[in-house]
């Protein structure tokens, strides 16, 4: 039922390390370049990614067919609905994205967080998770979803380091605590509408909003981080742990 990669992991890891070092240099390259310059770079090249990523893979799917929910799973799943409306609701994200209507900076804002989820979803959603999934059939390990979850998830939230250059560190320290527990829900829908593009969307609605060219880093208290975030990490998980399960025994009787 997996759909096989175009090519080996090992290729795909090595085109991702490319990329990465591609984007760090154009991180600091385009940085102090103007608003617009640097969102236009940033959506061609996001969407530059799309295409490799999609070319290394040979599809945006993971499972050829999607596997079948069971009523547990659809339980969890709108566990996971009620925890994102959650997340979304306390952290104001509707009510930014009518702030960013009126935003002088609208088409800026717009580019970016495009960029961002393109990128970001490609990237680790797409070809790391693809290289995790291989790296795990080749090895023949069980629950693959959730190990390759968890690792493509640990480098999403690594890549907010580079945010440490607001000097924050406590904040930025929190965002990748949260960019993590994010990547866990990202990588479920992933799974299971087996596509990138809900993850992609899902991922920009949450970016949109004004200033997030310059997003201020101020660290809060870690209670409400540990209780929203940690909520959805574990209800993820046990997610995708659940939906390993039921791919293994779909996969058995077909």
């Amino acid at each position: 039922m997996m759909i096989e990669s175009r090519r080996s992991w090992v290729e795909q890891l090595f085109v991702a390390i490319i990329i990465l070092i591609v984007f760090i240099f154009m991180a600091f390259a385009l940085f102090d370049s103007g608003e617009a310059t640097y969102a236009k770079a940033q959506l061609l090249f996001a969407l530059i990614v799309l295409l490799i990523t999609y070319r290394e893979i040979g599809t945006f799917k993971v499972t050829k067919p999607r596997v079948k929910l069971s009523a547990n799973l659809k339980i969890w799943l709108g566990l996971i609905g009620i925890s994102l409306i959650v997340m979304a609701l306390l952290e104001q994200v509707p009510s930014q994205i009518l702030l960013n209507w009126n935003s002088a900076n609208l088409a800026e804002n717009t580019m970016f967080a495009l960029a961002a989820g393109i990128f970001e979803e490609s990237l680790t959603r797409g070809l790391f998770f693809s290289i995790f999934l291989q790296n795990m059939q080749y090895r023949s390990r069980s629950l693959k979803f959730t190990r390759s979850t968890i690792y493509s998830a640990l480098i999403f939230g690594s890549l907010h380091l580079m945010n440490l250059r607001s000097g924050n560190s406590a904040a930025i320290i929190q965002q990748i605590f949260y960019a993590f527990a994010l990547g866990i829900v990202l990588a479920a829908i992933r799974v299971t509408t087996n596509t990138l593009f809900w993850g992609i969307g899902v991922h920009f609605l949450i970016d949109w909003q004004p200033g997030i060219a310059n997003p201020l880093s101020t660290a809060t208290s870690w209670l409400p981080v540990l209780l929203i975030f940690g909520s959805m990490l574990v209800v993820g998980i046990v997610y995708l742990v659940k939906f390993d399960r039921e791919y293994e025994k779909q996969s058995h009787l077909a």
